[in-house]
């Protein structure tokens, strides 16, 4: 039997804003990382916004709707091919999220597509940017991008005489994806407005 550790304060991650992709190995089998003292830091990010190699990140616009549906529970049975026809959880599903781009250039839209084959191979992470100005990522003792999988941007959708103009972004996480997800606040820049 597992321990369950207390908590007294709430945990909220807020409204995801922007996102900031990433491969998820630099090269070969060697994972990208950022050190708890780099990530905190301009100049670590800029650096990598700048890179030529399989460290680069490119943050993405503003995002608007962001919805995930938190991954629901794979089933079988809950008929006679169960013991007293009681339904079994054997798994859990990729968790889908969600958002729109609203107002983009198309040339940048055209951009985003080009790493959806990225996230085909396996290859592409995230790191989440919220309304607070947190970055969420995957913390092992260092920080990793969140790997997503089936990265879909789609062309554009007119707004017509109601709406503004929006193409829309969606990925999946694999199951169990935010059982080492963190969320750490820089306090000498803002990743929304800085980066």
């Amino acid at each position: 039997m597992t321990t369950i550790t207390p908590f007294s304060c709430i945990s909220t991650m807020g409204q995801i804003q922007k996102v900031i992709f990433q491969r998820i190995y630099s090269s070969g089998t060697t994972k990208n990382k950022i050190t708890a003292a780099d990530i905190v830091l301009l100049a670590t990010w800029q650096t990598l916004q700048t890179a030529n190699d399989g460290t680069k990140v490119a943050v993405s616009p503003y995002l608007n709707s962001p919805a995930d549906d938190g991954g629901d529970a794979r089933t079988r049975g809950g008929d006679n091919t169960t013991l007293g026809g009681v339904t079994e959880v054997i798994g859990q599903n990729p968790v889908n999220f969600s958002a729109r781009i609203v107002g983009a250039p198309q040339t940048t839209i055209a951009q985003m597509k080009k790493l959806m084959c990225e996230a085909k191979a396996g290859g592409l992470g995230v790191y989440l940017i919220d309304e607070y100005g947190s970055i969420q990522c995957i913390k092992d003792t260092d920080y990793y991008p969140i790997p997503v999988r089936s990265l879909f941007v789609s062309d554009l959708i007119h707004g017509n005489y109601d709406d503004d103009d929006y193409n829309n972004i969606s990925w999946s996480y694999l199951p169990n994806y935010s059982d080492l997800l963190d969320k750490i606040t820089p306090t000498a820049f803002n990743p929304l407005t800085d980066l």
